[in-house]
């Protein structure tokens, strides 16, 4: 198992980088006090399509059930170790990596881009191999672009 963290290469463009970066959302840049190995988080990259913000939730949702298996420990009111409430803060960090997520990669609504090109549609059309559509969405446009309707329009 392997744990590295550069903060001069915190880009989302190479595996490296992506790596950092996750470290850096989830505050696990300390070499003393390591949280995840390196294939963990790459292993959560994998898992939501290389988005940092999303492997970053993952990693602190994973952080946070490593501490809720810990009990609270109590020694003579001289030393104690809340479990619980460092479970609790990275659940709440995890929530709010996921609604960075979708606030800064076009994930608002959990879809993705799509749709088609209006040169993509001219290009279907001015295909005179295809079958002329018996109807359209600009059928009963005014005036008329078409060619094959002029003859039937008074300009």
């Amino acid at each position: 198992m392997a744990w590295s963290y550069d903060a001069s290469d915190l880009v989302d463009t190479t595996d490296a980088g992506r790596l950092n970066v996750v470290r850096l959302l989830i505050g696990d840049t300390d070499t003393t006090d390591q949280q995840l190995q390196d294939e963990e988080i790459n292993f959560a990259l994998d898992q939501v399509g290389d988005n940092v913000y999303f492997a970053a939730s993952w990693a602190a949702n994973a952080i946070a059930s490593k501490y809720s298996r810990r009990v609270t420990t109590k020694l003579d009111g001289a030393l104690s170790a809340e479990y619980s409430d460092l479970a609790k803060q990275y659940r709440s960090l995890s929530y709010q990596l996921s609604q960075d997520g979708k606030k800064y990669s076009g994930d608002a609504l959990g879809v993705g881009w799509g749709g088609l090109r209006s040169t993509e549609i001219d290009t279907v059309r001015d295909d005179t191999t295809r079958v002329t559509p018996s109807f359209r969405m600009d059928r009963f446009r005014y005036p008329k672009e078409d060619e094959y309707l002029s003859d039937y329009i008074d300009e």
